[in-house]
């Protein structure tokens, strides 16, 4: 194990935790990890992968600059930054989807 591998597990556990405040094994689910691979990359034991990290950044909104080296705009881990990188790394269609998702949210909450 090397520093850093290490530290790059100690970012991703920390999004599991902080930002999702999931279970080891659904933020694996979410990923398409097993839970005892992702548990290996947040120990630290195994290098990432591009594959991997590039996963990781999609299900969760995370820039490759934080896993990797810990760079983020925002140092702190907020809903907020989340969904702005998130809708900052998705394409037309996925766009849409999330504004019909969120307009049928509010015009509930707006009736409730």
């Amino acid at each position: 194990m090397t520093q850093d591998t290490i530290q790059i597990g100690v970012r991703i556990r920390e999004v599991r935790e902080k930002r999702f405040e999931e279970t080891r094994q659904v933020f694996a689910e979410r990923c398409g990890f097993s839970e005892n691979y992702l548990g290996k990359l947040e120990r630290g034991e195994i290098l990432i992968s591009t594959k991997s990290l590039m996963t990781i950044c999609r299900v969760s909104g995370v820039d490759a600059d934080f896993i990797l080296f810990g760079k983020c705009k925002n140092s702190k881990l907020t809903v907020r930054n989340t969904i702005d990188t998130y809708l900052d790394h998705s394409s037309t269609k996925e766009l849409k989807m999330y504004f019909k998702i969120i307009s049928s949210i509010t015009e509930n909450i707006l009736k409730n």
